[in-house]
């Protein structure tokens, strides 16, 4: 067994009445010691008790500040390991789960777009579309054109006017301020309009519609098809049959008195799916409204 450390005393001195001085070491009680000159007896003080503990008290300071640090230095380099973990792995951490969060907002937007629920599957497709943002080398080509031109279709069912072209340059042609036209346009602004028509070229090259005409009393409306830059690559003859939509940009009376619809460039889309072809066309759709979007589909992935 380790041995109790050795009690350190103070020394004494004390003088008797007959000269001589007492030296030793005082003890935790009283004492009393006779003169070894004359035999008197001296009393001697017990040892502090707050000497002790001043002298210990450094000890345990020192003690706890090196506790206290090493607990410090622990803390910190638990901190810096777990930092450098989050770093390491942050780049996995959303790649696991972000292809199956890809595929079930795609599933889940087909579906409400085959139940003619528009909004609610642009919502999904939207949702999807953000999770390949992040994640976006976790689909496969076929995904990412899958994914977009769904969208693509699906967002311009979502813009559909709610009424035909002729009444929107009827109103136009009952405002005698041109300004206060424009102004009134801007709720029509970006509204898309479908076309299932043949098209062909005019006097001036620019492509037309061969069947559908725009036409207001005796005035008949030049839909400016020529603006959007998707026809400007597509196959010029033979006249064939297209399903496609776009957005409106403008509509009025230009030099000449000619009336005119114009569209957004880049806002052209062609329907390759047969459920976003079922929302703006009649039911059931025929083989050659069928092969229409198979062809179309074809086309966009040259």
């Amino acid at each position: 067994m380790p041995r109790p450390p050795a009690e350190t005393g103070v020394a004494y001195e004390v003088s008797c009445v007959c000269g001589h001085t007492l030296r030793g070491q005082r003890q935790k009680t009283r004492q009393i010691i006779p003169c070894p000159s004359c035999g008197r007896k001296r009393f001697v003080l017990p040892n502090s008790p707050w000497e002790s503990a001043n002298v210990a008290a450094p000890a345990r300071q020192v003690a706890r500040f090196s506790l206290n640090r090493l607990l410090v230095v622990i803390a910190l380099g638990g901190a810096v390991a777990m930092t450098l973990i989050f770093m390491l792995v942050r780049p996995y951490l959303r790649r696991p789960g972000a292809p199956a969060d890809i595929q079930a907002h795609l599933t889940q937007g087909e579906s409400w777009l085959r139940q003619g629920n528009v909004f609610l599957a642009l919502k999904e497709l939207d949702a999807a579309l953000e999770q390949r943002g992040r994640a976006s080398s976790a689909l496969s080509r076929e995904d990412h054109f899958r994914l977009e031109q769904l969208w693509r279709q699906t967002d311009l069912l979502a813009r559909l006017l709610d009424q035909p072209l002729e009444d929107i340059v009827n109103q136009a042609r009952q405002h005698r301020n041109d300004d206060e036209w424009r102004a009134k346009f801007e709720y029509y602004r970006g509204r898309t309009v479908v076309f299932d028509d043949v098209l062909r070229r005019d006097g001036q090259d620019r492509p037309v519609l061969g069947s559908y005409v725009v036409r207001v009393g005796d005035i008949e409306v030049r839909l400016a098809l020529e603006e959007l830059t998707l026809f400007r690559d597509l196959p010029r003859e033979p006249p064939i049959r297209w399903l496609f939509g776009a957005r409106l940009a403008g509509c009025g009376r230009e030099s000449g008195g000619v009336w005119v619809v114009h569209f957004e460039p880049d806002s052209s889309v062609l329907l390759t799916d047969e459920i976003a072809a079922t929302v703006c066309c009649p039911a059931p759709l025929d083989e050659d409204l069928l092969a229409v979007l198979k062809r179309q589909d074809e086309w966009l992935r040259r």
